[in-house]
């Protein structure tokens, strides 16, 4: 089914609740990024938050990469 809409898409099709719980602002060689914990200390970029438009054109900050978060 095609639906033909000026809707945004999270209007139509809304994301549970329990998928933001999963996601958190960190900071990685000072850029902040949204991020969505996909094990124990690994995490999947969702967004990138920042104007600078270098960072969207370096691709260890796209989203979909998987970055690992040391506890140190």
């Amino acid at each position: 089914m095609i639906y033909y809409t000026m809707m945004p898409e999270e209007l139509m099709f809304p994301t549970h609740e329990d998928e933001y719980k999963k996601q958190t602002i960190i900071e990685k060689d000072g850029v902040q990024l949204l991020v969505q914990g996909t094990g124990t200390a690994e995490y999947e970029i969702v967004r990138i938050l920042s104007s600078d438009p270098k960072y969207f054109l370096d691709q260890q900050y796209t989203p979909g990469q998987k970055i690992i978060m040391s506890h140190s």
